[in-house]
């Protein structure tokens, strides 16, 4: 296909008007990769910061809203999945040029998320403290873990609102919106923490219930400001597809979406083996910290490997929309090649400045020497983490969810999990050997997703 499609973004400027499948790549992927660094990185400061301001309130607090999160990001991952489908069937029908398809996809894209954020916070509302406790037994932490996620369940509902409509607006090649829309929630996440928790404003003693309440209040007025963008947006029409919920559309959307959530299901689920394993190093509650600690701060490395990921996924689904399999196959390499050049330098910062981010994000001496461990192992690994967490975004885009499902499962429980109780506990080498254990199964991912790119056979997927 040769012409360009116009379902752009009016409000974009005429530079920025090409298509994802017309001109340059370097410059399509420019256009969509920058606003989407702003939007992940911003997602990754708010993370930074719920962990900074729980750590005033000590390692319990800190550890609490990790288990916390973690447990959310359970029910979290099947809302994500659905986005993963959006951007798979929106994108292929704006590269095809195919107005319906775009509005309908997107509109039951919407209907699917919203039921199912309603469903996963109702049912959250019962597994609680029974999660809480199947990752750790420390009485304080499971305390304050239960008042965390009695409030931030319910960002389960807006959160799926928000998680469709940036994919809709992705998958048509406009990034731009949703940099809009999460960096006001990043800038409401961020005074909501400080005012509710360290200013003690307006009602003192919130604890880490008020950074609950922070992201619920920011998350509201975000799909609040999502659906008012989209109303005037040239996905409008897809308010009318909402209802009712297609059979046809949703099967869809689960085809892809269901793998995608097994794929991360399995990888958040392996994280709570990692609690498991950490609890029986010596200083548990300093080492489950030391992991939150570590996980925030590398998220400011491996976000914009998120978005690398989610802009070259639009640009593939488009690519292979307009049927240009060759442009679909060179963007996968040259947004990875993007992303080894800045995770040689953001890693490599990273090692050399372990000892401040430690000495920073935490007072606890144990804390800190653990979270220093896991900074300086996993440096050398972010090179290879970029290639894999790109091209797993090419096949996602192209609809070939299942391979990046069976490589994250195999080399989660396969690899990672139990060469992380072998050299934690039977070699005792403590939370050490667990950060060991993950940058060997970040090599081979990488490895393994590579040879299914390089094969071309995510092509010949039917979505």
């Amino acid at each position: 296909m040769t012409q360009t499609s116009p379902i752009v973004n009016p409000a974009a400027d005429e530079e920025d008007s090409d298509t994802l499948v017309k001109g340059s790549l370097w410059k399509a992927i420019w256009n969509m990769s920058w606003p989407l660094l702003l939007t992940t990185t911003s997602s990754s400061i708010v993370g930074l910061v719920d962990v900074q301001v729980s750590g005033t309130l000590g390692s319990a607090a800190q550890a609490a809203v990790g288990v916390s999160e973690q447990i959310t990001f359970l029910f979290i991952i099947f809302i994500i999945a659905t986005g993963t489908g959006t951007t798979a069937l929106v994108s292929r029908a704006a590269g095809a040029d195919d107005h319906k398809e775009v509005a309908n996809s997107t509109g039951q894209s919407i209907a699917l998320a919203l039921m199912m954020g309603i469903l996963l916070a109702t049912i959250s509302l019962f597994v609680i403290e029974p999660s809480v406790r199947a990752v750790t037994d420390a009485p304080d932490v499971v305390h304050l873990s239960a008042s965390y996620m009695k409030i931030f369940c319910w960002i389960l509902i807006p959160f799926s609102i928000i998680n469709i409509i940036n994919a809709a607006y992705r998958a048509i090649g406009d990034a731009k919106t949703p940099l809009l829309i999460m960096t006001i929630n990043m800038i409401l996440n961020i005074v909501g923490d400080y005012a509710f928790v360290v200013y003690q404003f307006p009602i003192k003693g919130l604890g880490v219930s008020g950074i609950a309440l922070s992201s619920l209040f920011a998350s509201l007025v975000s799909a609040a400001i999502a659906i008012f963008t989209l109303l005037r947006s040239p996905l409008k029409k897809s308010v009318n597809h909402i209802y009712p919920l297609q059979k046809k559309a949703a099967l869809r959307l689960m085809n892809i979406g269901v793998p995608t959530a097994f794929q991360r299901f399995g990888w958040a689920f392996s994280v709570f083996v990692v609690f498991f394993i950490l609890r029986q190093c010596p200083n548990p509650t300093p080492a489950i910290a030391s992991w939150t600690v570590g996980m925030r701060v590398e998220s400011l490395i491996f976000m914009p490997l998120m978005a690398l990921s989610m802009a070259v996924a639009s640009i593939v689904g488009q690519s292979l929309g307009a049927k240009d399999y060759n442009r679909a196959f060179k963007a996968g390499w040259q947004v990875s090649s993007i992303g080894v050049g800045m995770m040689l330098l953001m890693a490599t910062s990273m090692f050399l400045c372990a000892d401040p981010l430690a000495h920073w994000m935490s007072q606890d001496p144990a804390t800190i020497i653990y979270t220093k461990q896991y900074l300086r192992i996993n440096a050398i690994t972010e090179p290879f983490l970029a290639v894999g967490m790109v091209l797993t975004g090419a096949l996602q885009g192209a609809g070939d969810a299942k391979t990046p499902m069976w490589i994250t499962l195999f080399t989660n429980w396969i690899i990672r999990l139990p060469l992380a109780w072998f050299f934690a506990v039977t070699l005792n080498w403590g939370p050490q050997g667990v950060w060991t254990a993950m940058a060997s199964s970040i090599l081979l991912s990488a490895t393994l997703t590579t040879w299914r790119f390089q094969s071309k056979k995510w092509m010949k997927i039917k979505v």
